[in-house]
Formats: C-alpha cells, sequence, structure tokens
C-alpha cells in the first residue's frame, strides 16, 4: 500500500474511515450515498504518541495507539473489517522530482523515482513509501512519501484491532473532495494543530503542494501563514503561469481567516473563501467542533459539495 495521492485512485474506498492526529482517534461510518456521516466516535490519545521527523513521521507508540483501537473497536462492537486512514499533513512529505522519461511498468518506474530522491532524502530511498503523480509535460513529478516503519507500525496495530486499512490519506487531500467544482485555479489553505498545508489544483488535480510547521509563539502563526501564502501565489503566478484570479480556500480557525482576508484584500485577482460542511452531514449526537470531520467525509465523498 502506498500513500495515496486522490488523482490516481480508481477504486471506491470503504464506508469505514478512522483518523488520528496528535490528540485523538476519530471514526467515521459513511452513509450509502457516500455524503454524510451515519456515525462517529472518538477517543482521546495520549500526548507525545508520535514524534516528527525531517522525512515526516518518525516514530510511533504502538502501545498507545493499540489501547486506543481497542477502546474505539468496544465502542463499535465489532471490527470494521476494511477502512481507510486520514493522517495529519505532517506526516508526509511532498517533493517535485524532475525526470526525463518513466518506464511502463509502475514497479520500474518507482525505481527511477527513489533513484532521483537520492540527493534529496536524508534516509535511504528505500526506507520510504512513495506516490507520484506527472504534473505538466515536461518530466516533472509531484512525488508524495513518508517512513515505511511507522507506516507498518500504524498497519499492524489496526491489523491486530481487526481492521485492514486499505489506504492512508493525508487530510489536505482528503477534503479535496468537498471543494466545489470549478475552472478556476484553487489554493486550498489547511491550518490546523501548528501545520500549514497550501495545494495547488488546476480543474481539480494537484500540481503543488507545500507543508510548513507553524511556529509555537502565538504573535508569529499568522505573519508566517501569509508569508508563505504569499511564496505560494507567487509560485504559481512566476512557476505555474497562473495569470488569471486564484480562489484561495480556507480551511483554518477564524483568526487565520481573517488575517488572510485582510491580506488578500490587498492582492490581485485573489478570492477568500471559506471551506464549510453543512452539520447536517454529522450524527445529531456529535458535539463540539466539526473540523476533524471533515476530512473522514472527504475521504470516501462522492456528492455533490
Amino acid at each position: 500500500m502506498n500513500v495515496n495521492l486522490r488523482t490516481l485512485i480508481h477504486t471506491p474506498p470503504p464506508p469505514h474511515v478512522f483518523g488520528v492526529d496528535a490528540e485523538r482517534l476519530v471514526y467515521g461510518r459513511l452513509s450509502s450515498r457516500r455524503d454524510s456521516l451515519e456515525r462517529v466516535e472518538k477517543v482521546t490519545l495520549a500526548p507525545g504518541w508520535c514524534q516528527l521527523g525531517p522525512v515526516g513521521i518518525l516514530t510511533v507508540d504502538r502501545v498507545v495507539l493499540g489501547v486506543a483501537l481497542s477502546a474505539m473497536v468496544g465502542q463499535l462492537q465489532r471490527p470494521p473489517g476494511k477502512a481507510s486512514l486520514v493522517v495529519p499533513d505532517s506526516w508526509v512529505r511532498t517533493l517535485v522530482v524532475d525526470v526525463e522519461s518513466l518506464p511502463r511498468q509502475r514497479a520500474e518506474a518507482e525505481e527511477v523515482v527513489r533513484w532521483r530522491l537520492k540527493r534529496v532524502l536524508p534516509c535511504r530511498p528505500d526506507e520510504v513509501r512513495l506516490d507520484y503523480l506527472p504534473v505538466g509535460g515536461n518530466g516533472r513529478l509531484l512525488v508524495s512519501l513518508a517512513l515505511d516503519r511507522p507506516l507498518a507500525t500504524v498497519e499492524d496495530s489496526f491489523q491486530a484491532a481487526g481492521v485492514s486499512l486499505g489506504r492512508i490519506e493525508p487530510t489536505a487531500l482528503a477534503l479535496t473532495p468537498l471543494l466545489p467544482a470549478t475552472s478556476t485555479p484553487v489554493l486550498l489553505t489547511v491550518v490546523r494543530q501548528r501545520s500549514l498545508t497550501m495545494l495547488l489544483l488546476r480543474d481539480g488535480r494537484v500540481t503543488l503542494m507545500r507543508h510548513k510547521a507553524v511556529p509555537a509563539e502565538p504573535d508569529r502563526e499568522l505573519a508566517f501563514a501569509i508569508h508563505e501564502l504569499s511564496r505560494t501565489v507567487d509560485h504559481a503566478r512566476q512557476q505555474e503561469g497562473i495569470s488569471g484570479p486564484i480562489e484561495v480556500w480556507l480551511a483554518t480557525d477564524e483568526v487565520f481567516a481573517d488575517g488572510v482576508q485582510r491580506w488578500a484584500a490587498d492582492a490581485d485577482l485573489l478570492v477568500v473563501r471559506r471551506l464549510a460542511v453543512d452539520r447536517a452531514r454529522f450524527p445529531v449526537g456529535w458535539s463540539g467542533d466539526d473540523a476533524p470531520l471533515w476530512p473522514l467525509l472527504g475521504s470516501a465523498w462522492v456528492g455533490e459539495a
């Protein structure tokens, strides 16, 4: 199993989906129409249960995750069998790699990509899982990767609880199906748990993904996010050849959203919109912030945004 870029996925995912972050494990079961969550459950995870490194997720506490999964499955009465998993964007690294040509066979093509990664990774290329997506006709690939060992620990923990994971997907990619269809380039911006992710989409296809850790100092958070947004917009204009309007869709808290809207008011051809999901798509009994449920819904979404 690879860390899949959504545009390469052709088979419908199962209706069961889990999500993890630094604080909790969440479960959702989608309706038969895949346009709402019929049931959600959550379990708190012990602080520090996972640790990040230069290639995303570095270590996972198997015991902590196993205890949480046992508690979750106990709430569900029986394991869901097959499921997807949404993970924090900070678990994954995305790079743009230039290749002259790729072999037709997937295994051979992946070896070419790994060879290209030798110079840029702080680990051996065979220690990562990856997937890739052509972006443009000049041999550029958008490569998404993460260390294999911690992902295997996560898979083993789920398997021990009776759940087979068919796909592991970063949060920002899981949110993309919730965006309205548009021919205008879109810059999806996700800020969550000191993590900033920016996805550039053209005609619904991801052409750029950037991730940054947000400074811990509250007085620097917004300025840092706007600086990175400005850099990404400049890249879209200069390197991606986008001269017209760009829709900036925000999955952030109110402070960030208000600040980004003030910044965009002084910029040319930027339209800021806030991503929102109708609360009717979640069970009545769910209390608290809806945002952690959005990627669970998006991971198997087939409705109309």
